[in-house]
């Protein structure tokens, strides 16, 4: 039994459980605590978001391959390829690995992990076709193009020609050096071309559009940071040009309450002070010159209080000389 036809039969017998929202928000936050990279700060840059962005579609993906291949176990035993277990067990150990690599920041490593993982399950499956390929194996070429989908959410863009060409060449091998029975042997030496063909032209087509999907999305995204920051910017200047009025305008209030103080003690009011608070720019200067303002008012108290003692002193002086006469 293929692997592919496996997981199907398998998808179709396992019940469907519904789950509430709010509950399934929750679990999936536990499960992005322990395997997706720790999200980054506001101020991070465009590289580093978008490396989070993947890691957080690895830890989505890297969740449901897990649940396929579990539920694909009880299939396994009861299937006709022996070799289906073994398969399943090295992709949970890749897949444990990836959600490792994941959370520890190594995004991109976790991402080849998690294609290959699931690349390798219809590329096994073709390998280990008893007694050798058929015709039935055919279409199980034609699911390798939807790994292509997971490498350019996954991994950067360009990684999908890799993986592209991979197939490819996989592709090339099965049909002219694996082992074929008697019926496939017929078909390719009449239609080589017309079946391979197909197969290469679909990862290629698809590869390239994914591409030019994926990077331009990206470039959008970019193009709307950059958006972004620039209206932030512009919020930034505005409030600073704001402030800034604000600051002249109660600089030049300020500066208007000195004269108008100076003016005052020129025209001999000593008991005026600059009405200033310790918010103001120019509270230092307006605090000096009060205090200025106050000694210089004890001082003439203090100089015309010694003038009463003269003056006193001075009739005292005069009683006691008309006294003497």
């Amino acid at each position: 039994m293929k692997i592919s036809s496996t997981l199907t039969k398998d998808t179709m017998a396992s019940p469907i459980t519904l789950v509430e929202p709010g509950r399934t928000n929750k679990l999936l936050q536990r499960w992005y605590r322990i395997s997706s990279p720790p999200e980054p700060a506001s101020s991070a840059s465009f590289e580093q978001r978008e490396q989070f962005r993947r890691g957080r579609t690895g830890s989505q993906v890297a969740l449901v391959v897990l649940v396929i291949c579990i539920s694909a176990f009880p299939a396994a035993f009861r299937g006709t390829n022996l070799f289906l277990a073994g398969i399943l067990s090295v992709g949970l150990l890749a897949i444990f690995a990836a959600i490792a690599l994941n959370r520890m920041g190594y995004v991109t490593q976790a991402g080849i992990l998690v294609v290959i993982a699931i690349t390798a399950s219809p590329a096994t499956d073709i390998l280990t076709t008893p007694g050798g390929l058929n015709p039935s194996v055919l279409p199980v070429f034609s699911i390798m193009v939807l790994p292509l989908m997971c490498v350019v959410s996954l991994l950067p863009a360009r990684w999908v020609f890799v993986f592209a060409t991979g197939n490819s060449l996989f592709t090339l091998y099965a049909m002219t050096l694996m082992p074929h029975n008697a019926e496939l042997n017929a078909i390719l030496k009449v239609s080589f071309i017309s079946i391979v063909t197909p197969i290469i032209l679909s990862q290629l087509i698809v590869s390239v559009v994914a591409y030019l999907w994926v990077t331009g999305a990206v470039h959008a995204i970019r193009r709307a940071d950059r958006a972004e920051e620039i209206a932030q910017l512009e919020h930034a200047l505005a409030v600073n040009a704001e402030i800034t009025a604000q600051q002249k305008e109660q600089l030049e209030t300020s500066i208007q309450k000195i004269i108008e103080t100076n003016t005052r003690v020129a025209n001999g009011d000593f008991d005026a002070r600059v009405p200033l608070t310790k918010d103001n720019v120019l509270w230092q200067v307006s605090s000096s010159l009060n205090n200025f303002l106050s000694r210089l008012q004890r001082s003439r108290q203090e100089l015309h209080q010694m003038r009463v003692e003269l003056e006193q002193s001075r009739e005292e002086n005069s009683r006691l000389k008309g006294l003497l006469r």
